[in-house]
């Protein structure tokens, strides 16, 4: 990689820590954990019950929970929480009868809910509706994931790319994985040159914030060794228009492990023309 001083064995630690990083967020038992989600449930405008009690608008699993915590009172874009159940339930780890529940996209971010091993909180992602979305520490796919997989690292996959922005506000229009299209933001394009081929990809803005960009890719891999859609790459902008794409930190999206969720597919220009073997692969893949 061009301007990289570090040592191979440096190198290769740091890529290693992210992949821990990265498989530690998986793992997660609560949001932001893909495997511990366990459902997805449609908020209605008014009461919406919560618990393990059969016909509970939001289902909470069997045996880890209250048959009936309380309800949640959605107007517009907000839930009013009121707990009928005698056990304690925290909102932001606070222990609370009654409190409002803040969406994903309000400041300070999602309130989240935890009755014993369960959490769950408010979410609107793409075309869905506001919905919540539940967590359960004890998933059995959390618990019996046997971890990321992983093409072995080569330093020729890590290259350094050009930025160039678009005007501000611009915006691209993808299909998800549930059939729908979105919009996401798409503040420029990263030129770069990998396999002695140029390419020019659309980025978008990750929750990270600028100082990242965010690709989404597809190339002669997926649907065989990794996810059908394609994979993702965050790519730190470093000094002036430089970028860090290392596609050893390719990663699969969220659907490759979750069913509770969509994920946007690459716009028609991301696509390498190769097998680009590296990054995350399926489990049963090369470590």
């Amino acid at each position: 990689m061009q301007h990289d001083h570090r040592s191979d064995a440096d190198y290769e630690a740091d890529v290693r820590q992210r992949r821990d990083e990265m498989e530690r967020a998986l793992r997660a038992p609560g949001p932001g954990g893909w495997l511990a989600i366990v459902g997805m449930y449609p908020l209605a405008q008014g009461e919406n019950t919560v618990g393990a009690a059969p016909g509970s608008t939001v289902l909470l699993p069997a045996g880890a929970a209250p048959e009936r915590l309380g309800v949640i009172d959605f107007a517009d874009t907000q839930g009013t929480l009121r707990v009928t159940t005698d056990e304690p339930v925290f909102v932001d780890e606070v222990e609370t009868r009654h409190a409002v529940l803040r969406n994903h996209y309000a400041p300070g971010g999602m309130s989240v809910v935890r009755v014993r091993d369960v959490r769950f909180g408010i979410m609107q992602w793409a075309s869905d509706p506001y919905n919540v979305r539940v967590w359960d520490a004890n998933s059995p796919k959390r618990l019996s994931f046997p971890g990321r997989a992983w093409y072995p690292i080569a330093r020729e996959n890590a290259v350094i790319g050009r930025f160039t922005p678009h005007p501000p506000g611009s915006t691209m229009v993808v299909t998800h994985t549930g059939g729908e299209t979105q919009v996401l933001a798409n503040p420029g394009r990263v030129a770069f040159s990998l396999r002695g081929q140029d390419f020019v990809f659309e980025a978008s803005t990750p929750e990270q914030g600028e100082s990242v960009v965010w690709l989404l890719l597809r190339d002669g891999t997926n649907g065989r060794t990794t996810y059908g859609a394609g994979r993702f790459l965050m790519a730190p902008r470093l000094d002036g228009d430089r970028v860090l794409l290392d596609f050893n930190l390719l990663y699969l999206p969220p659907c490759a492990f979750c069913d509770y969720t969509t994920c946007p597919m690459p716009p028609r220009a991301n696509v390498l023309p190769f097998p680009l073997e590296a990054g995350e692969c399926f489990p049963e893949q090369p470590a």
